[in-house]
């Protein structure tokens, strides 16, 4: 055992960061991780968690889709740990939980809202639905916001000839 008083605090920090995650999934995690991330607060906790989750319990990422999804439309942090974790899902499933999605976005192209529509189309491209970037690329090309403008002219490369 090293004399580290800082080594010291991690281990204990990892024991007790483990019993707690452990008492959420003993509990109902989708029920607490919703309730974290409609409060607004310590989203990237939750996505920390959920990561570290993922491989074994997709079904929770699956369960909280809609929460990653918004959580996805930043350009920050926590948005491309919320992309990385719905580009680990596969299969229809995933698609068919976020068409709705994406088109709810894609219907309100709001130039107030560029960045959240930024971070859609990295994350269509990320998980290969070009058919929704372009839907995404159609809906913004003619828009009197530059950085709306910007969004299509930005997003040629896997979509364009």
């Amino acid at each position: 055992m090293t004399a580290d008083p800082a080594w010291a605090r991690l281990v204990r920090a990892e024991h007790d960061y483990l019993v707690a995650r452990q008492e959420i999934l003993d509990a109902d995690p989708v029920a607490t991780l919703r309730a974290v991330f409609a409060s607004g607060r310590d989203q990237r906790t939750a996505l920390r968690l959920l990561d570290g989750l993922a491989a074994g319990r997709p079904d929770l990422v699956v369960a909280l889709l809609p929460e990653v999804f918004e959580a996805a439309l930043s350009l920050e942090k926590d948005g491309m740990l919320a992309r990385q974790l719905l580009a680990r899902l596969t299969g229809p499933e995933r698609d068919q939980a976020l068409e709705p999605l994406v088109a709810g976005q894609i219907g309100d192209p709001d130039p107030e809202r560029w960045a959240e529509l930024r971070a859609l189309a990295t994350l269509l491209e990320e998980l290969g639905r070009l058919d929704l970037l372009e839907r995404l690329k159609d809906a913004v090309r003619d828009s009197p916001s530059e950085d709306l403008r910007d969004i299509a002219e930005d997003f040629p490369e896997m979509t364009d000839d």
